[in-house]
């Protein structure tokens, strides 16, 4: 029982250990260069910004809908596939379920890349 704990701590502390080694080691070997002003000020281009700030945030929605299905929708089908023997019927509706909602996904992002990427005059 005792080294079930041991086992847990000792894992903490690798895990724990291995990042921050990686971090000092980084900091001991980088360059180091004098400071300059110009290169740490921040960078602001004096650029008036155009449409909604709001934009930013929906430009990835599309190729996430596109993730979906390509990658965790079929590594379900694969091991669905592999087993599809012994699982229960309803289960394998509800995998096929699945694969059609992954679809529509599929079509609803294509459709949004489609859609965004239509020249707009201004």
């Amino acid at each position: 029982m005792l080294y079930n704990y041991i086992a847990v701590v000792f894992f903490v502390v690798v895990a724990l250990f291995v990042p921050i080694s990686f971090l000092m080691a980084a900091k001991m070997l980088r360059h180091r260069s004098p400071q300059n002003p110009v290169k740490s000020a921040p960078y602001e281009s004096a650029e008036s910004t155009m449409g909604r700030n709001r934009d930013v945030m929906n430009e990835y929605l599309p190729y996430f809908m596109l993730f979906v299905p390509f990658e965790v929708a079929t590594m379900v089908l694969l091991l669905w596939a592999a087993i599809s023997k012994s699982v229960p019927y309803i289960d394998s509706l509800l995998v096929v379920g699945m694969a059609v909602m992954a679809m529509l996904f599929s079509l609803a992002g294509y459709i949004m890349i489609r859609v965004n990427n239509v020249p707009r005059s201004y």
